[in-house]
């Protein structure tokens, strides 16, 4: 087997020790807000109880943890590439995945551990041989790789990248790994240049976010793809991993989920952690000069990715369960509230969601997720290309928010179209009122279907809002008279608060009707 040029740890400095605000950390990826929610509905926390591991690292000293450690020596540990001693690193980033007080899942059962070589030789991935990789143990449901590494040819880095894919797609277990510390790195090729996998960042933009280069196939995809508070992207990694954990344990807990086998797929896992994740006002994924308003080719944001993961939100939408969509613009709708669907796709195919806002939402987001195909020799690979678009209906109809100003909505992109990447993700802010539908589209003559997973998260509905309440300040006063009086006469459907299609008298007696100055 080719020797990598290099292999290393994705972290410059760490120690157990280091415990600051990791209380905050626990907080910023949304699970107290998880533990408040489910504990007031008298539901059960999930914890990574019974659940199982996988989790492979760079030898440093050793390439286990140490099972002493109080974080982890509630885990048992299975060594899977002969004995070894123990690593600092290993110890850690077991401390962030499975730890007592730094993870949210500290009832993980066992941890499956390889050596990162001896993963992708013999131990795993087979790269070397004419053999496949070996089929992962279908108790691990999520699959942890923080470091970095780099072949010194092409060919064996492309290799490595496809059989790593390949055991992904069989495996139904989300694979996470780290991008490169530092701003201004770049990330070794390394399985953040899978497709199948989540390549993890930092919330303070303190890492590698460079697009996938020479090594890769599908050079140009955007990296990472999400974000997650920690010192290093050793730890924020599997933050990420031990958030999907939890959707993986959540489905157990729940007939409706563990009933439907579509809702193991990683495809769906990585769609909902990629729609749930938060972005704040800073968060971008337009290009800086998009040739019409609200559509971009790079779906995430240039540094953060589709943003930070957020494992409430993520929750919020796993549980909304299934809906199916369909293959034209539906007559109903057919989401209601957060959800996700799975649809295997051909070519040409699309698949339809139509929902109903009851009142403005601040966002929505829809993320998709698919695979590529490996041939079984590893020699090649093909990607279906899929696109989303979100469509106001008018009359019935479908109308394209593609180009529309800031009266359709205030910011943000209603058309996700790389041709590269294998996820696409919409973020709509300031979206108004009413019937919207959103179609995901594939567009490529790659024969081979196309297994996706699609997540929407739809804000929750809160008091409907108080008509005529026009500048959303919760009063209906001068201040909105003076902004129905400005489109008088007009046709905008936010001012039009009878219905009659127009601006005028009828809208006043309505405001005036609801009037508390």
């Amino acid at each position: 087997m080719t020797t990598p040029r290099y292999f290393t740890l994705a972290v410059l400095t760490a120690s157990l020790s280091t415990s600051v605000g990791l209380a905050d950390q626990i907080a910023e990826i949304g699970y107290d807000d998880l533990v408040a929610r489910l504990t007031e509905a008298g539901l059960p926390v999930p914890d990574g109880g019974g659940l199982n591991i996988g989790q492979v690292e760079a030898i440093d000293g050793g390439y286990a943890p140490d099972p002493s450690n109080f974080q982890i020596s509630l885990t048992n540990f299975a060594l899977q590439s002969g004995a070894t001693g123990n690593s600092t690193h290993a110890t850690l980033v077991g401390a962030y995945f499975y730890g007592r007080t730094f993870s949210p899942c500290p009832e993980v059962d066992t941890a499956f551990i390889w050596e990162a070589n001896d993963f992708i030789g013999s131990g795993f991935l087979k790269y070397g041989t004419s053999s496949t990789p070996t089929s992962l143990d279908g108790s691990i449901k999520a699959f942890n790789h923080s470091y970095i590494f780099s072949f010194s040819n092409t060919s064996a880095n492309l290799q490595v990248l496809r059989r790593a894919d390949f055991a992904a797609n069989s495996s139904r277990a989300l694979w996470t790994c780290s991008v490169n510390n530092g701003a201004t790195t770049t990330t070794p090729v390394g399985f953040a240049g899978m497709y199948h996998a989540l390549a993890v960042g930092l919330t303070n933009g303190n890492h590698s976010h460079t697009d996938t280069g020479v090594g890769t196939d599908g050079i140009g995809r955007m990296k990472p793809d999400i974000v997650a508070p920690a010192a290093q992207t050793s730890y924020a990694a599997p933050m990420v991993a031990a958030c999907g954990l939890l959707l993986y344990e959540t489905r157990e807990m729940t007939p409706e989920l563990s009933d439907d086998t579509t809702s193991s797929f990683s495809q769906v896992v990585r769609a909902v952690l990629l729609a749930g994740a938060v972005r704040n006002e800073e968060w971008t994924n337009l290009d800086a000069s998009p040739v019409e308003r609200g559509v971009t080719a790079r779906p995430f944001d240039e540094v953060f990715g589709a943003g930070v993961v957020n494992i409430d939100r993520a929750h919020r939408i796993y549980t909304g369960l299934r809906q199916d969509g369909e293959s034209s613009l539906p007559a109903a709708d057919t989401v209601v509230g957060s959800a996700w669907d799975f649809e295997s796709m051909s070519q040409g195919e699309a698949l339809w969601h139509r929902f109903t806002l009851t009142q403005p939402a601040d966002e929505i987001a829809v993320a998709a997720s698919w695979n590529r195909t490996v041939s079984s020799t590893f020699a090649s690979s093909t990607l279906p290309d899929i696109d989303l678009e979100l469509f106001r209906i008018d009359g019935g109809s479908a109308t394209p928010l593609r180009g529309e100003g800031v009266v359709a909505f205030e910011g943000g992109n209603v058309v996700s179209e790389s041709a590269v990447d294998n996820h696409e993700l919409l973020h709509v802010i300031g979206l108004p009122a009413g019937e919207y539908a959103v179609r995901a589209l594939r567009n490529d003559l790659v024969s081979a279907s196309a297994r996706m997973g699609l997540a929407i998260l739809i804000p929750e509905a809160g008091d409907p809002p108080l008509l005529g309440d026009l500048d959303g300040d919760g009063r209906v006063n001068g201040s909105d008279f003076g902004t129905l009086l400005a489109g008088w006469g007009g046709i905008d459907p936010a001012l039009d608060l009878d219905g009659s299609g127009s601006v005028g008298g009828g809208d006043v007696g309505v405001m005036l009707a609801n009037w508390t100055g």
